[in-house]
């Protein structure tokens, strides 16, 4: 191993270290973005009057480098800088224009960057400038109504896929731009029907989870391997994408965006996306997170349990995750999310199928326990006597235990007076 001085050199950019802190693809462009806003918006005139060097050039790298020597050499103007920047985010509060809950986003990167390379700054100070976070946010989850017009309205079997899997699933967007097909796993019946499938979120990342899906995405995932078959001429490999781009004549990922862009169009066709009234900047239904906000709600209603529903969505469940024991390959919770399925299926044809299979098994468990009560009537007699006959043999061998027992101990006995009365005669003889 050696240490070069080159590399030594390079470690010290400020801007390289703030990327080398961040882990995460998709928090790294959001750091990334959220970071290059707010070093645009310092005032290149603060650098070179305290610096004593030429902002103009708006290069995040070159900005950064700036705003952490500014930081080292005056840390009070940094201080003002990053509270301006907090009461600026409060007027757009103000104005409706911005979450309350959207500023400790847009200030984390810039903590990142700071801390990164060393630079203590009051943070506790500027947190109380915050404004009081919304206790619940406005927007609300798609209805199943509103889901089934989107499966009407889809053009094709991958808008439909998209609106199952999101809904059953509870992942977040950034999620399509992982799934591949062995992240699926199917359970099937003896007769071959789906019973529900599991699905790998964010293969290969620390934060990867396992997630389910309904019956009713199952088959539609079938059905688009079909598809899928008819257009390539053969079934998808486990390593290739889920979902394709359907503009592309090669196999091509749809990723995040393309899915935002199809979505996009559908909630539009059903009338879900009309002009925002003025003053307003968020439609009633966000376009993504409203499958992960049905999800949840669907969840809570079937009454599964909370710690499950959570791990299910990939939260965090703090220290419970260090002392859990369940075996995510044999996947422990799916009997969790089959409380859910009734809840999480979008059409009616599936929901009346699904009702049917649910009267099919109570009517085989009262006619099992039909066949068992006159199983029991008939046969009364003969198990009580089975039962007796049972009893007594136990009876008998306990007390033949007892009776062992009661004489080893008495053998035992009588063997310690034989040993003490010879060593009484013994030494009498001797005297």
């Amino acid at each position: 191993m050696e240490l070069r001085l080159d590399e030594i050199r390079n470690s010290s950019d400020p801007y390289q270290s703030f990327l080398d802190s961040l882990n995460n693809k998709h928090t790294f462009r959001k750091y990334t973005n959220a970071l290059n806003n707010f070093l645009k918006l310092v005032p290149a005139k603060i650098y070179e009057e305290e610096l004593g060097k030429n902002a103009e050039d708006r290069d995040p790298k070159t900005l950064a480098r700036y705003f952490v020597e500014l930081a080292r050499k005056n840390p009070d103007i940094v201080t003002k800088v990053l509270v301006q920047f907090v009461k600026k985010e409060i007027e757009l509060v103000q104005d409706g224009k911005l979450s309350p809950n959207t500023i400790p986003n847009h200030i984390k990167p810039i903590k990142a960057l700071l801390d990164s390379n060393g630079v203590a700054v009051p943070w506790k100070s500027i947190y109380k400038l915050y404004p009081r976070a919304n206790p619940a946010a406005e927007d609300r989850a798609y209805t199943r109504v509103e889901l089934q017009k989107m499966i009407e309205a889809s053009p094709d079997i991958t808008d439909k896929i998209i609106v199952q899997m999101f809904s059953a699933g509870g992942f977040r967007l950034e999620a399509w731009n992982y799934f591949t097909w062995k992240d699926v796993q199917f359970f099937q019946s003896k007769d071959g029907s789906f019973k529900g499938a599991a699905l790998l979120v964010y293969r290969g990342e620390p934060e990867s989870y396992w997630t389910f899906l309904t019956p009713e995405c199952c088959q539609t995932l079938a059905n688009y391997r079909e598809v899928w078959k008819s257009q390539i001429g053969r079934y998808p490999k486990d390593d290739e994408p889920l979902i394709k781009a359907v503009k592309y004549p090669t196999i091509r990922r749809l990723n995040a965006f393309g899915i935002k862009k199809r979505l996009q169009n559908i909630v539009t066709a059903i009338g879900l996306r009309p002009p925002l009234a003025p003053g307003k900047r968020r439609h009633k239904v966000q376009l993504a997170h409203g499958f992960r906000k049905y999800f949840n709600t669907m969840m809570r209603r079937a009454k599964v349990n909370f710690l499950d529903k959570e791990d299910m969505m990939g939260h965090s469940v703090g220290l419970e995750r260090h002392y859990e024991r369940y075996q995510e390959e044999d996947f422990e919770r799916f009997p969790e999310y089959q409380k859910a399925i009734p809840f999480l299926t979008i059409s009616e044809e599936a929901r009346q199928e699904l009702k049917i299979d649910n009267l099919e098994k109570i009517k085989e468990n009262l006619e099992e326990k039909a066949r068992e009560a006159d199983y029991y009537k008939e046969n009364m007699n003969k198990i009580i006597e089975e039962k007796v006959h049972e009893f007594g043999q136990k009876f008998i061998e306990n007390l033949e235990k007892m009776y062992d027992q009661e004489n080893l101990a008495s053998k035992k006995r009588l063997d310690a007076m034989d040993q003490a009365f010879e060593k009484k005669l013994a030494e009498i003889d001797k005297n």
